[in-house]
């Protein structure tokens, strides 16, 4: 069905989140999906609990940005996307600047967790989902839409009104990235 929206958006943490801008959003759009890759280490138990909404799909996207999950053991790995599942967070995992290990990857695997990567970043685990970043913009494939950008973009009220306005001239079926998951 071509009007499938797929709206995700990197690096939600407390004090990085817009929130009231994406409450307003799914008081427009009931059926609003938007899936968000969270940095959990600058966020508190109370701000979790707060940004999960039924339209709020929470993917970890590591702990902090420096790098420090790129050195994970398979065993570290499991124990991180593990830790935040009691707050609702979905079984997925998308590593920072999309700098995988093979770690990652069989951790992902052993846990039945999707990865989220790039096509220029392929990844090596079952179930997967390649996301095509140009932060801001709707994307346009065979059957589907899709809609990426990072919490911390510059113009990032003025691209979230341009995404409202092809949401109500278009008006999707929206889906989370766990809903069009891939395996292979």
């Amino acid at each position: 069905m071509k009007n499938k929206l797929i709206i995700s958006y990197d690096d939600l943490w407390e004090g990085n989140d817009h929130w009231e801008e994406f409450e307003k959003f799914a008081q427009e759009f009931p059926d609003l999906k938007i899936t968000f890759f969270v940095i959990t280490g600058n966020c508190s138990e109370e701000f979790l609990k707060k940004i999960k909404r039924p339209w709020s799909q929470l993917v970890f996207h590591s702990w902090e940005h420096s790098g420090a999950w790129q050195h994970w053991t398979v065993e570290e790995t499991k124990e991180w996307l593990l830790k935040f599942q009691e707050y609702g967070f979905e079984k997925g995992f998308k590593a920072p600047a999309y700098k995988w290990s093979d770690n990652h990857f069989k951790a992902c695997d052993e846990l039945d967790f999707w990865t989220c990567s790039s096509p220029t970043v392929p990844v090596r685990n079952k179930k997967y989902w390649y996301t095509y970043p140009k932060d801001g913009e709707v994307m346009t494939y065979d059957d589907y839409y899709e809609y990426y950008d990072h919490l911390q973009n510059k113009n990032f009220s003025e691209c979230l009104d341009k995404l409202k306005k092809f949401c109500t001239e278009i008006k999707p079926e929206f889906k989370f990235i766990s809903e069009v998951v891939k395996t292979q």
